[in-house]
């Protein structure tokens, strides 16, 4: 946050000119007013094009770190969020600014109003289901009465009520977890975790607390994690933290996992499979058999299956007889027995193909009769 463009873009307000009730002024929302402490002065936000600029340093770097590396999202420094993707595309992490309104006179923080909203509907457009959704930002949520540098914990219980399931912060230089709930048509939970501080000053540390650091373990029902804290002692080692809540060295957070409308828990993994066989059906449909095949990649084709029917039915439109074979695989049924007797002809296996046609009595005789020819013709001129 620089500081100097943040000033440069504010006016010292007048005392003729102060609102008729300067605290009101001060906290409304957007204000564009700042109160100056040590110089027990009024200022007010005057170029506001300027003081959007006051993070541009940070993004410029964010920018570079970023760039030609495919991510969900492309980096927006204007979004109020960014989108990352972990672990085979089972979690997502929502990266949230909470630096709005925080400047050289503003030490509070907030993510702007509507961002965790547009987020939570940015999601939905990307018409994929995570097994976890992480949650980030800054600023703590909560401190001592007479400071004001920590976010309304309001925030987190919005994003508990979309669905977030783990949130993680710092800026108040010590570790600590807790599960925050929101209570809709059921009860959500939302596990949130603040991390020590590794590298500030001895001025900026809170008293008795060391240089820390967080390591959370995720496990694999992603329903539970567990939070291990490290904290240098004696020597300048870390060893794990033994006080406070984390007197075994770790806590360990639960959380509610998603649930659909009517209070069931949401099967990730069956809804984008679902959504998949939907594309592929739509791309199949629309003359691009390839894409509806790339749409169902990686999935299981099981017997009987709607996503089996869709792949074999695009195999076969690619008329790429090694496709076919490689898709069908054993075959289920008498179409795609003569799917596979086809393709194998084609690609010089008649032998195999012979075979499968002896196996599948199912066939009618003039399919049959048909296919034998296919497979006699090929082996005559294989032989000539």
């Amino acid at each position: 946050m620089c500081w100097n463009t943040s000033f440069a873009s504010m006016q010292r307000v007048a005392e003729t000119d102060y609102p008729k009730d300067v605290r009101a002024a001060l906290v409304q929302p957007d204000s564009p007013y700042r109160w100056s402490w040590k110089e027990k002065a009024l200022y007010q936000i005057k170029d506001f094009a300027t003081y959007r600029e006051r993070m541009d340093f940070y993004w410029d770097f964010v920018e570079g770190f970023y760039k030609g590396i495919p991510l969900l999202r492309p980096i927006d420094r204007s979004r109020g969020y960014q989108l990352f993707e972990l672990y085979d595309r089972q979690i997502v992490i929502a990266a949230f600014d909470s630096i709005e309104g925080n400047d050289c006179f503003g030490y509070s923080g907030a993510i702007r109003r509507g961002a965790v909203a547009r987020c939570d509907l940015d999601l939905r457009d990307i018409g994929h289901s995570y097994k976890l959704r992480i949650a980030t930002w800054h600023h703590s949520i909560q401190g001592p009465p007479l400071r004001d540098d920590y976010m309304d914990v309001g925030q987190v219980h919005e994003m508990a009520g979309l669905r977030f399931q783990l949130g993680m912060h710092g800026h108040q230089h010590v570790a600590e977890a807790a599960t925050h709930y929101v209570h809709l048509s059921e009860s959500q939970s939302m596990a949130v975790v603040s991390a020590g501080s590794l590298c500030a000053g001895a001025r900026e540390l809170p008293r008795g607390v060391n240089r820390q650091y967080n390591v959370i373990v995720v496990e694999d029902d992603f329903r539970r994690a567990r939070v291990h804290v490290r904290e240098m002692a004696e020597g300048e080692q870390f060893t794990r933290k033994r006080n406070g809540a984390f007197s075994e060295g770790f806590v360990e957070l639960t959380w509610q996992a998603p649930l659909d409308l009517a209070g069931r828990p949401i099967d990730a993994s069956k809804e984008n499979e679902r959504r998949s066989i939907l594309r592929a059906e739509e791309a199949l449909h629309a003359g691009d058999p390839r894409k509806a095949l790339t749409e169902l990649e990686g999935m299981t084709l099981r017997p009987d299956s709607h996503a089996r029917t869709i792949a074999v039915q695009a195999a076969v439109a690619t008329d790429d007889p090694n496709l076919i074979v490689q898709i069908i695989g054993k075959p289920v049924g008498v179409e795609e027995a003569v799917f596979m007797v086809s393709a194998l002809t084609r690609i010089n296996q008649e032998e195999r193909a012979a075979e499968l046609l002896d196996q599948c009595a199912e066939i009618d005789p003039g399919t049959r009769a048909e296919l034998h020819n296919k497979i006699e013709i090929k082996r005559k001129m294989r032989s000539q």
